[in-house]
C-alpha cells in the first residue's frame, strides 16, 4: 500500500447535537477530512452501533460513494457521505457512530458517543373524534 497521508477526519455534525430518529430512516453521514499525495480513489464508511470495552459493536453500516483524490504536496480538503439504513437497529438511546476510510482504516477512524436515539414504532396518543356534522 502507498504511503499517504490524512489527517483531520471528523464526522460533520452540530457539537451536543443528539439526533433522533425513526427505526429504519435513513442516516446520512457527512466525513471530511484534509490528504495530500498521489492519486487515488478512497470510499468511506459509516456505521451504526455501540462501543463496548473499547471495540465499537457494528449494528448498521455502509460504504459512500468513492472520493477521488488529486495527486498534492499540500493538504486539500475532501468531503463525502454514506448512508447508513437505520432498519437492523433497535429501538433505544445513546447509540454511537463511526467512520473510516476503508482503504486506510487505521489512519481514519473516528467516533461520537452518544449521538443517536432510534424510536420504535409510530405512536399516537389523545386520539379522539373532535367533530361530526350533517353533510
Amino acid at each position: 500500500m502507498q504511503e499517504v497521508a490524512v489527517r483531520n477526519i471528523e464526522i460533520e455534525a452540530l457539537p451536543g447535537q443528539k439526533l433522533q430518529i425513526m427505526r429504519g430512516d435513513t442516516v446520512r453521514v457527512h466525513v471530511a477530512f484534509e490528504y495530500r499525495g498521489p492519486t487515488m480513489s478512497v470510499t468511506p464508511y459509516a456505521s451504526i452501533g455501540q462501543i463496548r470495552l473499547g471495540v465499537f459493536d457494528e449494528i448498521a453500516s455502509n460504504v459512500g460513494p468513492a472520493i477521488s483524490l488529486s495527486q498534492s504536496q499540500d493538504w486539500r480538503a475532501y468531503t463525502g457521505y454514506v448512508d447508513i439504513d437505520s432498519s437492523p437497529v433497535s429501538p433505544g438511546t445513546n447509540y454511537d457512530l463511526m467512520a473510516k476510510l476503508k482503504e486506510y482504516p487505521g489512519e481514519t477512524e473516528v467516533r461520537l458517543t452518544d449521538v443517536i436515539d432510534v424510536l420504535g414504532a409510530a405512536e399516537f396518543r389523545n386520539f379522539e373524534i373532535t367533530e361530526y356534522v350533517a353533510r
